[in-house]
């Protein structure tokens, strides 16, 4: 039994270096809870492309309303019913949509039975993904610049004793585990 578990692990350790790293995130929900005389959390801080959900329990019903323009004039809202464990209507969500939300500070009114009751601070930042690498116009040894031709060349040359080193590797890893048994 155990030979044969290290004769899994090795290839599947070989498998994990040569596959490619990669990194990301999903969209994520942030919730705040009206109660019934409270506010939770009463500020927030999330990036574009999230949603920021409100769970009304209390026995009011409650709109929210943001102004995304600062114009004056409320842009979006969304309204809940007051809380009933059987329904969904107690809650209501806003998607930070990054063509509309730009990154900066709002502040979203709650209203209760169509008084203003609290207001939540919110803050949206940038969901930014930049590519690892040096900044934009940076060079290096520009000195010594070689013709096009003599770059495709080292390219071509580089990833061959690539993949031949990985070859070696394989086949390496190959013959120790036939030489085991």
């Amino acid at each position: 039994m155990m030979d044969m578990m290290s004769r899994l692990v090795l290839p599947i350790l070989l498998l994990s270096l040569v596959a490619p790293m990669a990194a990301g995130h999903g969209a994520n929900d942030f919730a705040i809870i009206l109660r019934g005389s409270s506010m939770q959390p009463g500020e927030a801080e999330v990036l574009q492309n999230d949603s920021l959900t409100f769970y009304n329990v209390a026995d009011e019903n409650r709109t929210i309303r943001v102004d995304l323009d600062s114009d004056g004039t409320y842009d979006q809202r969304c309204e809940t019913e007051s809380y009933n464990s059987s329904s969904v209507k107690d809650e209501c969500s806003f998607i930070i949509d990054a063509s509309t939300w730009s990154a900066g500070f709002y502040f979203l009114d709650v209203f209760s039975n169509g008084t203003l009751w609290k207001t939540l601070n919110l803050t949206v930042a940038n969901d930014v993904h930049e590519e690892a690498g040096p900044p934009e116009g940076y060079s290096f040894n520009t000195e010594n610049e070689s013709s096009d031709d003599e770059d495709d060349e080292r390219r071509v040359s580089s990833e061959g004793l690539g993949n031949i080193a990985i070859v070696i590797f394989l086949s390496s890893g190959a013959v120790w585990l036939a030489r085991r048994n």
